[in-house]
């Protein structure tokens, strides 16, 4: 099949190949641009024909507009199994061939063996952590202790503001400006201890799976919601990660 337009006997013939094979078959080149292409001219032509349409033309091309669809869905999910199965076999650590994969298959491979067997390691061996990397352990520490601490006693402190505290001040302190005087007293950057292993870190680009109480690091507030994408120093993005609160997105 050369690399041009994809007909609908090209579908077929992908589709075919890959429900018969064990493993991923090797697919045309470029196959997936062009399947999409293929889809978008088909759907531009269906718009153009009255419904019902009213020639043998018209029924044609909805017709293959819809088998083309519906091949395209069971072709993916036919595939993925395929690499689903494979991660479990490479997690398990078994040798796989990524070779008729393209390259986002094999990033999704590698993801999900990776998961697997951080889930193994936490639920089967036990306690399971990430071994410090040289440099930084203590920057670590302190950040999981300012999160730690603020989750546990963030509520605690709001009681705490006395009456007595509040008058001496020069106008009414709102509730809001009540948790924002906790958020200092408690996530107040430390900045004159921290030592020069916290140069040159590598950044990492993390998802955000949980809201995370505010907090304080090297001068910048850090107020993280769930769903946020964002880069973060690294041994700050480990303390999130491992406290299940963030996950490490593979570029």
């Amino acid at each position: 099949m050369a690399d041009d337009d994809l007909t609908y006997e090209d579908v077929i013939d992908v589709w075919e190949k890959e429900k018969e094979a064990k493993l991923p078959c090797n697919l045309p080149n470029n196959f997936y641009g062009r399947l999409r292409s293929y889809i978008r001219e088909l759907e531009s032509e269906v718009e153009d024909i009255e419904v019902p349409a009213k020639d043998k033309r018209g029924r044609r091309i909805q017709k293959q507009y819809e088998r083309v669809q519906k091949i395209a869905e069971l072709f993916f999910k036919e595939r993925q199994k395929k690499i689903v199965l494979a991660a479990y076999h490479k997690s398990m650590g078994k040798t796989v061939s990524a070779e008729n994969l393209v390259d986002a298959e094999i990033e999704l491979l590698e993801e999900i063996s990776t998961l697997l067997n951080e889930l193994k390691n936490q639920v089967f061996l036990g306690e399971y952590k990430r071994k410090p990397k040289k440099g930084g352990s203590k920057e670590k520490e302190r950040i999981n202790a300012q999160v730690e601490e603020k989750e546990a006693s963030s509520d605690e402190k709001i009681e705490e503001i006395t009456e007595e505290e509040t008058k001496t001040d020069s106008y009414q302190v709102s509730s809001e400006s009540q948790r924002e005087k906790i958020r200092d007293e408690n996530l107040v950057s430390e900045e004159d201890h921290l030592s020069t292993e916290m140069e040159g870190q590598d950044e990492i680009l993390v998802h955000i799976t949980e809201d995370v109480p505010s907090f304080v690091d090297m001068n910048v507030t850090y107020d993280l919601k769930k769903e946020d994408v964002l880069t973060l120093r690294e041994d700050l993005a480990e303390v999130l990660i491992e406290r299940g609160k963030a996950r490490k997105i593979k570029l």
